[in-house]
């Protein structure tokens, strides 16, 4: 099923072709313009995949939990997409998306917005733009700012979201809208010479923190309590591959980033809380030659508890490992699953608790494979076009 915009703009409808849908998904994901996380389980059971394509955002949805047949691809119309946008699960269940905007008046012809679906497989509530925190578009001397980072969207523990921005040469730009609905005003977390977005982190307990990456490091922000303000956490020195970065909470309020080096694009793992009496240090995970940032999921395997990683590999092609969370250093080993995929596969648990990955092929159709439970270790079965 296909369905494309109606006059009324932003919320969905009308059917058109589903090889141009394909085409414009493929180019997308292709082009960059894939979101971490993009594979997302609802509080309902139900999975649900989103994609960019020119004209705004593209939802794909299970008909039932665990089943091979989904609905989708559905276009939902945005005026003046720009074709990226990131997105955050709340404790709710609900799905926030935040992205860019191209309007006449905005400063830079820019304005950040975000919108959310509620339920899974319910339309998006209205895109509402946010504001701005770097309108000036220039620097002293004239020359013109780079283009912000992507907005990106944290909610934490208490029913607030943060909406975090950067800009080079300007910094990292938040703002707050608390569980009443009430907005904060921008915060500067500063930071000039941060480069690409921030990388997001909530814990179970809800306690919210970021990194802001710059050449050669990152600095790295959090809340003392779920609801509290963000305050500076110190400061990593560590190189890194730009648009690499990805994080997953590892153990109770501890959280794990991940991020490719630039010698071989080989992951680096690095946990900042380190244990009492140790000092953080940068763990390598293996898997050189691949692109972009991991895809996470934590699951039992074997009766262990497990980080799974899922990469976009040397080939294009989708590649797994697997090791026991928090134990680097048994190091890990990559495996193919998967023919060549346009932009980053994605990883999930499905309403079983198994692991599912997702891929967008060439042509812009979602394909799922789900872990064999049924197997010893991390095996899957055949994978599945289901859209």
């Amino acid at each position: 099923m296909v369905r494309r915009g109606r006059a009324e703009a932003d919320r969905g409808a009308t059917s058109a072709a589903s090889t141009l849908l394909g085409s414009e998904i493929a180019a997308a994901a292709d082009g960059g313009s894939a979101a971490r996380g993009w594979l997302r389980l609802g509080r309902d059971g139900r999975l649900t995949a989103y994609a960019s394509c020119a004209e705004g955002l593209v939802r794909w949805t299970e008909s039932a939990p665990g089943s091979d047949i989904w609905q989708g691809p559905e276009l939902f119309p945005v005026e003046g997409w720009a074709g990226r946008f990131t997105l955050a699960q709340d404790s709710n269940g609900f799905v926030w998306f935040a992205g860019t905007r191209h309007r006449d008046g905005a400063p830079g012809g820019r304005e950040l917005i975000i919108a959310t679906q509620y339920q899974t497989g319910r339309p998006l509530g209205d895109w509402r733009a946010v504001g701005n925190p770097f309108p000036e578009p220039r620097q002293e001397g004239g020359e013109p700012l780079p283009p912000p980072g992507d907005p990106i969207v944290l909610p934490d523990g208490t029913g607030s979201l943060h909406i975090l921005t950067t800009r080079f040469g300007a910094g990292v730009g938040g703002r707050t809208r608390r569980a009443d609905g009430t907005w904060d005003k921008w915060v500067d977390y500063q930071g000039k010479w941060v480069r690409g977005a921030v990388v997001p982190l909530v814990t179970a307990q809800g306690r919210a923190e970021f990194l802001a990456p710059f050449r050669g490091g990152a600095s790295y922000w959090g809340q003392d309590a779920p609801g509290s303000d963000f305050r500076w956490l110190g400061r990593i020195e560590a190189d890194a591959v730009e648009g690499t970065y990805s994080s997953c909470e590892t153990g109770p309020g501890t959280g794990t980033y991940f991020w490719r080096h630039p010698a071989d694009g080989g992951v680096i793992a690095y946990r900042p809380q380190a244990p009492a009496g140790t000092s953080p240090a940068l763990m390598p995970l293996g898997g050189a030659g691949g692109v972009g940032p991991v895809g996470i999921a934590r699951t039992r395997i074997d009766g262990y508890d497990c980080t799974v990683l899922l990469q976009r590999g040397s080939e294009g092609c989708p590649e797994i490992a697997a090791y026991p969370t928090e134990g680097e250093q048994y190091g890990t080993w990559w495996a193919p699953v998967g023919d060549r995929c346009a932009g980053l596969p994605a990883i999930s648990l499905d309403a079983r608790g198994s692991v599912a990955i997702a891929m967008i092929d060439m042509d812009g159709g979602l394909l799922i494979a789900r872990q064999d439970l049924t197997d010893r270790g991390l095996a899957f079965g055949p994978w599945c076009r289901v859209g």
